[in-house]
């Protein structure tokens, strides 16, 4: 099959190259909505709620806040003649659609290109993309807090060549992925659930869920705009599952307090209904959460916090695939100062028996030996050249696998995310691998790439 390398990443890191961070400056121009957030990350000046009486169940990669950020004003290095007048129509529906019913629907396609410099196999990079179509529905609300969601998500991925991008890691040597998600998702039905909110102290999200969007609060979790590996934007040291059957309960006992347990079918597949696997085997993957927020910085209505301290404990039972089960925990600490959003996490696994802890990522089942210990910090800087959207992220991790044969691991992570049209973001991204557990041979290793978003 031809490779299409670079496709709209390319001729959109053709667009920076030849704009360069003065142009950035200079020439930044806003979207078709004059007035927008100073900041990504800073609060707003004004709200109509107090935002500490409201339980916020979504996570940075929830459906509800996909929504939110592709309908954000934003500003941009360029704009496309006319694609203003064209997307006018749709985004006057849907903010109609989002005020009168409640209804917010969206849509975005993600491209992937990476490429390793070293490898112990024969491919060296990996090339694939994403397309959703997502939304949820708010059909019951009542002043006093409570309300009714049904949340959906319609998922394709592909990729060109040989390997997935999801599977690179592979033939580079690395312990875990390089990026997740871009692997092979024939067209299904990632996400459909119902959630209900109670006085907005306890709420519950049953059906078709994905968990990684649900656990493990991290505001850089999000392998559409910010950290593509596996660590970053999935926090590999817990097995959570595919898309699938499940169910978690928060809630939130103190205003900056919150609890969260949650079941899932450990043999999820999103492909699949999970009804057979799920009643048929029995096998679960369980969490626990405690969490609070420093209140170091005011909450906007209806988002998440700006600081989030927890504690997951998650346990995942014996499977016949694998003959092993396994538990562990994490620590994980972030808050936002202003530009700024540093962020210190650590990670511990325990199985069985020593062995290898399978783990599906998308719908491709990769086999990295599980990490044992975990650590992960870094920092996320916005506004770095003048405009709201563009963003650096830098991060450092250390792994120890579980099996003794293998050595340590290091990390080192960047991304820059700029916005080249209200529609279109692009981010080089580079990883950096030293010491890599199955390529003995090479002290580092740096696998580059590109990323292109389209949301419409």
């Amino acid at each position: 099959m031809l490779k299409i390398k670079g496709l709209l990443a390319v001729a959109g890191a053709f667009l920076i190259i030849q704009a360069g961070p003065g142009a950035i400056l200079a020439n930044a121009v806003e979207s078709s909505t004059t007035t927008g957030p100073p900041s990504e990350f800073q609060a707003a000046d004004s709200q109509d709620v107090d935002p500490a009486d409201e339980l916020v169940i979504n996570s940075p990669a929830s459906i509800a806040e996909q929504f939110r950020r592709d309908t954000e004003p934003r500003e941009s290095l360029f704009q496309i003649p006319g694609m203003d007048r064209f997307y006018e129509p749709w985004a006057n529906l849907r903010s109609d659609l989002d005020e009168k019913h409640g209804f917010r629907p969206g849509f975005s396609f993600t491209h992937v290109y990476q490429k390793a410099n070293e490898v112990v196999r024969q491919e060296d990079d990996a090339e694939g993309y994403e397309i959703t179509v997502f939304g949820d529905w708010t059909f019951a609300e009542r002043e006093d807090g409570s309300e009714s969601t049904i949340g959906f998500e319609y998922l394709r991925r592909d990729f060109f060549g040989d390997v997935p991008p999801v599977a690179l890691f592979t033939q580079v040597g690395s312990l875990y992925p390089t990026t997740v998600a871009f692997g092979e998702v024939d067209h299904t039905i990632g996400q459909l659930w119902f959630q209900h909110e109670f006085s907005n102290r306890i709420g519950f999200r049953a059906g078709k869920l994905f968990p990684l969007s649900a656990y493990d609060f991290f505001p850089l979790k999000n392998f559409r705009i910010d950290f593509m590996d596996a660590i970053h934007a999935a926090n590999f040291i817990i097995p959570l599952p595919d898309r699938g059957l499940g169910g978690f309960v928060m809630y939130r006992p103190r205003p900056n307090v919150y609890l969260r347990a949650g079941f899932h079918d450990a043999n999820a597949d999103a492909e699949k209904s999970g009804l057979n696997s799920l009643f048929d085997e029995g096998e679960l993957f369980k969490i626990f959460e405690i969490g609070f927020d420093p209140e170091l910085m005011p909450r906007q209505p209806g988002r998440p916090p700006f600081g989030d301290v927890h504690l997951s404990v998650w346990h995942q039972d014996e499977r016949e695939d694998e003959n092993l089960s396994a538990w562990g925990f994490v620590l994980s600490g972030s808050q936002q100062f202003g530009r700024f959003l540093p962020y210190l996490r650590y990670g511990y696994t325990d199985v069985d028996d020593d062995g290898v802890l399978f783990r599906r990522v998308g719908s491709t089942l990769v086999e990295p030996t599980p990490i044992e210990h975990m650590i992960n910090g870094g920092v996320a800087i916005d506004n770095v050249f003048g405009q709201n959207r563009d963003r650096i992220g830098i991060g450092a991790t250390w792994s120890r696998p579980i099996d003794s044969d293998l050595d340590d691991q290091g990390a080192l992570d960047l991304f820059y995310r700029i916005q080249v049209t209200p529609r279109i973001a692009v981010s080089p991204t580079l990883h950096v691998i030293f010491d890599p557990v199955r390529n003995p041979e090479e002290d580092r290793v740096y696998v580059w790439g590109i990323r292109s978003r389209f949301s419409f």
